[in-house]
C-alpha cells in the first residue's frame, strides 16, 4: 500500500544505506539525473520504465500515475504548484531559519519570520475559499476541500518534523506557542492532516528525525529545551 497517498497498491520499497550506496542504486541514479557525477540522493522511484527523484516529484508522480488521479486533479494543479511554490516552500524555509539559528538572538528573530510565514499560509488556504473558481475548494480541511491531496502529502512530514524538532532543540510546542493564534484554521488544516491515518503510517519515527536533525542542523540548543545535541 501507498500509505502517504492513501492508495492501495502493491509496491517494494527499499531502504539505502546512504553511507555504503548499493551499485544498482548508483547507476539508477546516475540514469535518472544523467549525470554520473551527480551525488546519488533518496528517495528514487522506479515505475516501468521511468526513474523519478526528488520527493515531491515522486509524490506528484505517484498521484498522476498510480490509481484514479483525484489527489493532484488536472483542473487543480496550477492553483496547487503556485501555492507550493509561493507559500508552503518559504514556510518550510522560515522553519529550518528557526531550527538552524546558532544563537537565542538569531533565534529570536528567526521564529518571528516563521510566525509571519505560518500567517501568510493561513490568509492563503482559506481567506477566500468562497470566492475560489474551484468548486472543491470550498469546503472540508483539506486544500481540495474533502479531498486529501498532494499538498497534505508534501506537507505531512514537514509538519511532524515542526511537532517533533521544535519542543526539543527549541523548547517551544508549535501548536500552542508558534501558531499564531488568529490563525485557527490553519490550526484545523495541522490537526485533520497529522490525524490522517495514512500520514501517522508513513511518519518517521520521532528518534529518526531528531537524529538526522542533530546530525545535518541543529547546533545551538535554546535556553530550557530538553534536546542533547
Amino acid at each position: 500500500m501507498d500509505r502517504s497517498a492513501g492508495k492501495e497498491h502493491p509496491f517494494e520499497h527499499r531502504l539505502i544505506d546512504l553511507s555504503a550506496k548499493p551499485p544498482e542504486f548508483l547507476r539508477a541514479y546516475a540514469l535518472a539525473v544523467g549525470n554520473d557525477r551527480m551525488n546519488a540522493k533518496v528517495p528514487l522511484l522506479e515505475h516501468g520504465d521511468n526513474l523519478v527523484i526528488e520527493s515531491d516529484l515522486v509524490t506528484k508522480y505517484v498521484a498522476q500515475h498510480v490509481g484514479e488521479g483525484g489527489m493532484y486533479p488536472y483542473d487543480a494543479r496550477d492553483e496547487m504548484d503556485s501555492f507550493l511554490e509561493e507559500t508552503w516552500y518559504p514556510v518550510v524555509d522560515r522553519y529550518y531559519d528557526y531550527l538552524c539559528a546558532s544563537s537565542r538572538k538569531g533565534a529570536d528573530a528567526a521564529r518571528k519570520k516563521f510566525c509571519v510565514s505560518l500567517r501568510m499560509l493561513n490568509d492563503e488556504l482559506f481567506i477566500g475559499r468562497d470566492d475560489s473558481s474551484f468548486e472543491h475548494f470550498k469546503n472540508g480541511d483539506f486544500f481540495l476541500g474533502e479531498q486529501f491531496s498532494v499538498v497534505e502529502c508534501i506537507a505531512g512530514p514537514w509538519l511532524q518534523r515542526f511537532l517533533v524538532t521544535l519542543p526539543y532543540f527549541r523548547g517551544v510546542d508549535f501548536m500552542t506557542e508558534i501558531l499564531p493564534e488568529e490563525c485557527t484554521m490553519l490550526e484545523k488544516w495541522v490537526r485533520a492532516v497529522t490525524a490522517r491515518q495514512s500520514v501517522m503510517e508513513s511518519a518517521c519515527s520521532d528518534d529518526e528525525i531528531l537524529a538526522a536533525a542533530r546530525k545535518y542542523y541543529v547546533s545551538y540548543l535554546s535556553p530550557g529545551a530538553p534536546g542533547v545535541l
